[in-house]
């Protein structure tokens, strides 16, 4: 029999919490029924990992720096890369997909989101932590510090969460020759929460905390400006959301500094003593193996890599020529110009014309950085720069109407989006 407590239920979200940390991979990518295959897979894995990591191991983890944000990054990177094999050739599977972008509208949204989890993420690292009380003298030092778990799980956070904000807005600055990016803002300035799980609840100096912070801002910072396009350039790694840079590279951290952090505690406070570094290191490579190897699996099956074909006659027909045109509109299959499609399945949601922010297979002359275009240095003059915002149409490039074929035909207007004939379709 299982019995439900408080616990068990903070634990369930967290689970979930690691799914959608998971989502962010392969965001745009994946048809429903695959996002249902790739997330009912992660749940026993999720546990098998949850049960080795602190069963067996006894590692430090009270905000999931390992286990939540680790475990659910590694799992939707390896499902993306499965995902994404072989779909290059579309030339729009990644950030050179116009509607893999953001707008000015979006960046607003996104950023509300980014302030309630900064105000909440303290509540987050310390929701299974200790509140309990004792009367004085009644525990050995020790133990007594075990009592205000949840405090230094405030404080820490907070004072670690300060230290990311600090980094991220001068490595941000640093990377884009003195200007800010929305999407390191979005994202880094939560870094410092993430590396502060696992050691969260011990007793740690207010300059300790901010430094966590501060690397971990600098560490997800540089993922996002550099890391990120190096890894989709030479492996084809498409990571959406960049989970990567936010729970992925900061959770190893995490992991990695409790370990640290075990050594100026006292006595009994840490389950392994000096020796919890190495047993903190085990956790992070436990995770990172069954989370890669979980989620690449699941991906396969997905897929129909493993028997479960659902796709593979669309696929067939498709690249036989047998439908074209709006039937595509209703393939299960999502391919090359329906990536990143609401519309592909939602009702009442007009597709994108190219020029609003469609995908184009064409897109080698422009690099995409936050939702706007640049020029590459093929075609234009030394030291010339032409920058398009999505906003407007995108490069002038991509201002063409796509048919499902994937041939383009210059566009005359500016005409509204609607759903036609074809995948993309506009007035003429």
């Amino acid at each position: 029999m299982i019995t439900l407590e408080l616990p068990l239920v903070i634990d369930a979200t967290f689970c979930a919490g690691s799914a959608m940390i998971a989502y962010g991979a392969v965001l745009g990518k994946t048809t429903p029924t695959q996002l249902v295959w790739l997330m009912i897979g992660l749940v026993p894995f999720y546990a098998l990992n949850q049960h080795i990591c602190f069963k067996t191991l006894a590692a430090l983890d009270m905000g999931g720096s390992i286990t939540i944000h680790a475990f659910g990054a590694y799992y939707g990177l390896a499902a993306s890369m499965i995902l994404s094999n072989g779909r290059q050739a579309f030339g729009a599977y990644t950030s050179s997909n116009i509607k893999n972008s953001a707008t000015y509208i979006s960046n607003i949204f996104s950023m509300i989101g980014t302030l309630f989890l900064w105000m909440y993420w303290p509540s987050f690292n310390g929701a299974l932590a200790s509140i309990a009380e004792h009367a004085e003298g009644e525990l050995d030092a020790a133990t007594t510090l075990l009592v205000p778990q949840q405090y230094y799980c405030i404080v820490n956070t907070l004072f670690s969460l300060l230290g990311s904000c600090v980094s991220t807005f001068m490595m941000s600055a640093w990377l884009n020759d003195g200007k800010f990016d929305m999407m390191h803002v979005q994202n880094a300035t939560l870094a410092g929460g993430v590396a502060m799980g696992s050691s969260a609840a011990l007793k740690l100096s207010p300059g300790g905390a901010v430094a966590v912070g501060i690397f971990a801002g600098m560490l997800s910072t540089t993922g996002f400006g550099r890391l990120s396009p190096i890894l989709e350039s030479k492996i084809g790694l498409g990571d959406t959301c960049g989970v990567h840079n936010l729970h992925g590279m900061p959770g190893l951290l995490g992991g990695f500094i409790a370990g640290l952090a075990a050594f100026g505690q006292l006595r009994g406070v840490t389950p392994h003593g000096n020796a919890q570094l190495g047993y903190q290191i085990a956790a992070l490579v436990c995770t990172v193996v069954i989370a890669a190897g979980s989620g690449a699996l699941m991906a396969a099956v997905a897929t129909g890599r493993l028997g479960i074909n659902q796709y593979k006659q669309l696929r067939n027909k498709q690249a036989g020529g047998e439908f074209n045109g709006d039937q595509f509109d209703n393939a299960a299959a999502i391919d090359g110009l329906a990536l990143f499609e609401d519309a592909t399945f939602w009702t009442e949601v007009e597709i994108e014309t190219p020029y609003s922010g469609g995908a184009h297979a064409d897109l080698t002359n422009y690099s995409r950085r936050n939702g706007s275009y640049h020029v590459k240095n093929s075609g234009a003059q030394s030291g010339q720069s032409y920058h398009y915002s999505s906003q407007h149409g995108g490069p002038p490039a991509a201002r063409q109407e796509v048919s499902a074929s994937g041939a383009a035909r210059p566009s005359s207007s500016h005409a509204a989006p609607h759903k036609d004939t074809g995948l993309y379709a506009q007035d003429v």
